[in-house]
């Protein structure tokens, strides 16, 4: 993020008005020096009032209705600023100019300001609204004042406050804000990068390079853990203590904030600081100044200082300019012009490619017509024949069924499991080959069923009801398209359950195809033969780029026999075995941990969880007596029991059993929350605590 301008309405000393940072047409100024009075102060505050909201500021000790000026009006900041493509989570996020801004109303409350608000400087870009607090990479600012408390012997962050953001820019407001104790930040700094930890390692690199480089210090041990911090802190000069102090406590945000960054430190954002000359002796300004510029490469930076010590700043710093990300306009609702398509293609909630629209598609492109596929509810305008298949029966799939339903009418043909169980292709359809090109993501993998039907009658399954008993509908010859496919991701209901498995298995090992079983495999249909046989075929996971077998334990039942089919195969901790692990239907707590324990007990084994989603017209859940009096102590036994792979699909398990745990106390777990964000998006671990796992604002 860089700020692009600051609109201000009646503010105490500046009045109204409109400041803009230098720029170019497509750069921006990377220092902007203002003069250090208290109205280069007041600048400074609004700018991080105008990205700030009612609840941040609130939790900072500073009377706000004093930046208001006199009047009736309200004060008004309202800031321009253009997002970066990045998210430190992976998400697609384009570049994007928006505006975001409060205002401070004559009885001291913090809203939203008018749309009215909004200054000239929009009209040369596209813009939209965007929340007064984002998350981390959207909006990653920082603020300094000229007097701040360097805290010693206690580490400051603490991700139980849902309010923490507020330290980057406290001291701007207080001169009791406390920083981070460089002492214990630097030790764990340097243990952080001890054992390779990228972002930590590229830190302490850059740090002990631009300190010699710019102010002849040699810090290079510092890539080793000190053994005494305090004496390391204490061979620094007097001079560069505090100035390194808030280098650090900087440092420790925009580390804290990409945790998951290779080179956190050359990412974009926004640095305001005030008068560092009052902590900076005047011969090591221009040093110092030139270590932030190398060091944070793409920050920008807006300073005061006093007229008189302006010359400080290297004219090299004053000439730099930052490159503006190429801005788009931002999505939202479609223009209500669309080309009418021929046939339209909706794949509502499927994770893996539909297989029903598959065949759809080359129903249609043999009559030569034209298909288009759109996934989830997007809207892509009207077509001359519309076909949604939605595969559950979730509250989210109803919500995207209900707005397709609202979009298109009478035009929507809908069918899949989700909507209608009994509802088939027409049989023409179904003997037709799926059509690759709709999927091109499945590149050289075939996907189909050998087999439908299971002779099993689970309670929470649709197979029997929609399926019947097992029989086979395919060949391995027409799945895999004459040998041409080598690889085959199998959609089979229970396969091991059809009586000639073992001819289609024999075949799989002479053909030499990779077999991805993604619905799993029934050990309850394993003998030694069979296991002999499987460990021969080439199992896989469904990118085909390891070796995977899948099975499942929905229950506790049978353990003891599960084990003993478990041991025909021979599998050793060098194997990937994953068991899907259904929760949330009939289990107790007591149970998914005597399950997670037994699975881990197994050599090569994982587990997969998946929450149980009622079938159409099946059994509601029965989790009324999940917790007992052992809650505590199974909890912690819960996450104390951790698996070498895919420990990643656990975490949506431990919330499910966190708002369970709330929901039935009324308080949380603290140690099952701390595991929670201990790692993933700890930002967002105070705003959990404060709101009870979201049951209540």
């Amino acid at each position: 993020m860089y700020l692009l301008s600051l609109t201000y309405q009646n503010a105490r000393l500046n009045g109204s008005g409109l400041f803009e940072m230098p720029r170019a047409e497509s750069s921006i100024a990377k220092w902007t020096v203002l003069d250090a009075d208290e109205r280069g102060l007041e600048l400074l505050r609004l700018m991080v009032v105008s990205l700030s909201s009612k609840q941040h500021l609130g939790r900072i000790d500073f009377p706000f209705e004093t930046l208001r000026g006199a009047g009736k009006r309200p004060l008004i900041a309202v800031n321009a600023r253009v997002l970066h493509g990045f998210s430190d989570r992976s998400r697609a996020i384009r570049p994007a100019v928006v505006k975001g801004g409060v205002q401070i109303t004559t009885l001291g409350k913090i809203e939203k300001p008018p749309v009215a608000s909004h200054c000239r400087f929009f009209k040369e870009f596209p813009y939209q609204w965007a929340s007064a607090v984002s998350a981390p990479e959207r909006d990653f600012i920082l603020a300094y004042g000229d007097d701040f408390i360097v805290l010693r012997g206690h580490d400051t962050f603490d991700f139980s406050d849902p309010f923490f953001r507020n330290r980057r820019y406290h001291s701007l407001f207080s001169s009791s804000a406390l920083l981070t104790d460089p002492i214990a930040w630097l030790a764990l700094l340097s243990h952080r990068s001890k054992y390779k930890r990228l972002g930590p390692l590229s830190i302490l690199h850059g740090l002990c390079q631009s300190a010699g480089k710019h102010c002849g210090l040699n810090i290079d041990h510092w890539l080793q853990t000190p053994a005494t911090p305090e004496e390391e802190w204490s061979a620094l000069p007097t001079g560069l203590q505090r100035p390194f102090a808030l280098l650090l406590d900087a440092i420790r945000h925009i580390l804290d904030a990409f945790p998951n960054v290779k080179n956190p430190l050359d990412l974009p954002g926004v640095i305001l600081l005030h008068q560092p000359s009052l902590w900076l002796p005047n011969e090591l300004v221009p040093a110092w100044l030139a270590m932030l510029d190398e060091l944070l490469p793409n920050m920008q930076f807006v300073m005061t200082l006093p007229a008189d010590k302006q010359n400080l700043v290297p004219e090299e710093l004053r000439q730099k300019q930052l490159p503006l990300p190429v801005v788009q306009q931002p999505a939202g609702k479609r223009s209500a012009v669309f080309k009418e398509m021929d046939v339209l293609l909706i794949d509502v909630d499927g994770r893996l490619p539909n297989f029903a629209l598959m065949k759809l598609s080359r129903f249609f492109k043999q009559q030569g017509r034209d298909v288009t596929l759109a996934q989830g509810v997007e809207r892509c305008g009207p077509a001359r024949e519309i076909h949604a298949s939605c595969i559950f029966s979730t509250p989210t799939s109803a919500r995207k069924v209900q707005e397709l339903r609202e979009f298109y009418g009478d035009s929507l043909h809908l069918g899949g499991s989700g909507v209608d169980i009994q509802m088939r292709l027409p049989a023409e359809i179904e003997a037709l080959p799926p059509d690759y090109e709709l999927y091109p993501k499945l590149a050289d993998r075939a996907m189909g069923f050998l087999t439908r039907g299971c002779p099993l009658h689970c309670p929470f399954c649709i197979v029997p009801l929609k399926e019947g008993p097992p029989r086979q509908v395919a060949d391995l010859q027409s799945l895999t398209e004459d040998g041409r496919r080598q690889k085959l991701i199998l959609l089979d209901d229970n396969f091991l359950s059809l009586p000639d498995a073992d001819s289609l298995l024999a075949e799989m090992i002479s053909r030499n195809i990779m077999v991805n079983f993604t619905q799993s495999l029934d050990l309850r249909f394993v003998d030694r033969e069979r296991a002999a046989l499987l460990r021969r075929v080439n199992c896989s996971n469904t990118r085909f780029t390891r070796s995977n077998y899948h099975f499942s334990l929905n229950d506790c039942r049978q353990l003891d026999l599960v084990r003993e089919k478990y041991a025909l195969f021979n599998f050793s901790i060098r194997d990937n075995v994953e068991f899907l692990c259904m929760y949330g239907f009939n289990t107790t707590l007591a149970e998914d941990v005597a399950r997670f324990r037994f699975l881990r007990s197994l050599p090569g084994a994982y587990v997969f969880v998946q929450q149980y989603q009622p079938i159409l017209g099946g059994p509601p859940a029965s989790i009324e007596h999940f917790f007992d009096g052992r809650a505590d102590r199974l909890i912690e036994e819960l996450i104390g029991i951790l698996f070498p792979q895919n420990m990643k699909s656990m975490e949506k398990y431990y919330r499910w059993v966190s708002r369970k745990y709330a929901e039935t106390f009324g308080k949380l777990h603290m140690p099952l929350v701390d595991t929670l964000f201990r790692y993933n998006e700890r930002y967002r671990k105070g705003l959990y605590i404060e709101t009870l796992a979201g049951l209540k604002k």
